[in-house]
């Protein structure tokens, strides 16, 4: 969404705007990374990999 503001607009348009802008966040749906966290299935030791991965430096 993209709201143009000129530089004389009276408060009450930017009051507006303000208010659709925070309208739309309310309504947008997003990506919940947190429903994925600490789900991977790897097989292995995460900090055995990290240590691994650094010694092939």
């Amino acid at each position: 969404m993209i709201v143009t503001i000129k530089k004389d607009a009276p408060a009450s348009e930017i009051k507006e705007a303000m208010e659709a802008i925070a309208r739309e966040k309310a309504t947008r749906k997003g990506f919940d990374a947190k429903k994925y966290a600490g789900k991977l299935k790897r097989g292995f030791d995460g900090l055995a990999y990290q240590k691994q991965q650094r010694d092939d430096w």
